[in-house]
């Protein structure tokens, strides 16, 4: 039996490709093995870097609303992660939510999975719930207000991924700047990343797809980068050696 066609994966590929095609921007895609050894031109940041969270709904009705796991990897701790990240100032952290339930609704889309996507600010779904070691519901509807569900409620509004995508392409040569090289960039980035997260008192690791826009030397051509990302909390033998002497 084939698998699910509604997973996260292919809802990040269509829909990044779909947000990058708007804002006319090419799409490069790089494996887990390519992460340490990026091959990539020099680019120069035209916008604030970005990080996109995405899931697949687990329960709802296409085009209409949507219910989705978050903070639900293995070491429940992506929220927390994502919201440091977002509350840092530094790059922006938004979940993107597909209201997509049904595969023939996928397939029947495709190139207008952006209609049907809200995104919401990271920091927007904490509110006063606990989060650590603890995965939480979040209800979608099609205005992209949200209700996260825990032993209490927050409820919030989202924005449309269209929007924001069509915003980014108003953008995008509104902010050049300064020639910076890219491989050393992209390492003290997620080296500031990493620090926020620890900083926050955030332990063990959590995945993320780092997507940044660039704009050439001459500043005719943007291409957009996309990488998959470990962002490093506090490590667990530290833990481990702050309860022994505390």
């Amino acid at each position: 039996m084939p698998g699910r066609l509604v997973n996260e994966k292919t809802l990040e590929l269509n829909i990044t490709h779909e947000g990058m095609s708007i804002a006319g921007i090419g799409v490069f895609g790089f494996t887990q093995q390519q992460e340490s050894r990026i091959g990539a031109d020099v680019l120069f940041p035209c916008c604030k870097p970005f990080i996109l969270q995405f899931k697949a709904a687990k329960a709802g009705v296409d085009g209409s609303w949507a219910k989705f796991q978050v903070n639900n990897n293995k070491l429940r701790n992506q929220h927390q992660a994502l919201d440091a990240i977002s509350r840092s100032g530094m790059c922006d952290a938004y979940y993107m939510f597909p209201l997509i339930v049904s595969d023939t609704f996928l397939t029947s889309s495709f190139g207008n999975l952006l209609n049907c996507t809200c995104m919401v600010d990271a920091n927007q779904l904490t509110g006063n719930l606990k989060w650590t070691g603890q995965a939480h519901t979040v209800k979608v509807q099609k205005n992209c207000g949200f209700t996260v569900k825990s032993s209490k409620e927050v409820k919030g509004e989202g924005f449309s991924a269209i929007r924001f995508f069509d915003r980014i392409t108003k953008e995008r040569e509104s902010k050049p700047n300064e020639e910076t090289n890219l491989p050393k960039f992209i390492r003290d980035l997620i080296e500031r990343l990493d620090r926020i997260v620890q900083e926050s008192k955030v332990y063990g690791q959590s995945e993320h797809t780092l997507v940044i826009i660039g704009i050439d030397v001459s500043r005719n051509r943007l291409g957009y980068l996309q990488l998959p990302i470990r962002i490093r909390g506090i490590q667990e033998r530290f833990r481990k050696e702050k309860v022994i002497f505390t």
